[in-house]
């Protein structure tokens, strides 16, 4: 009984197995390729970035270390936290400055 069993699905997979035949390595997907042919077509590109939503703010990551801070805009503002002057912006966050 079990011979009958695995004989009906090795029938039923072998089909499966070939796909036209073809192996199953020619379905593998492809190595990424390098060089300039690896880029996306600049329609593309610029495609998705068009489709980012855009925020009313920009990211800032950090701040930037000087030893005389300034004012950059009209939203730029001073604070002292834990004996540190600190430039903040509401307008544009890239302004963020921390006295060294």
């Amino acid at each position: 009984m079990a011979t009958a069993l695995l004989r009906r699905v090795a029938s039923a997979v072998g089909p499966l197995l070939q796909l036209g035949g073809r192996p199953l390595s020619a379905l593998a997907p492809a190595p990424p390729r390098a060089g300039p042919a690896a880029r996306a077509p600049p329609g593309l590109v610029a495609a998705l970035l068009a489709a980012r939503p855009v925020l009313g703010l920009q990211p800032a990551l950090g701040f930037k270390t000087k030893g005389v801070l300034k004012k950059r805009c009209k939203g730029c503002y001073l604070v002292k936290r834990r004996g540190r002057w600190f430039v903040y912006c509401k307008t544009n966050p890239k302004h963020k400055q921390r006295q060294m």
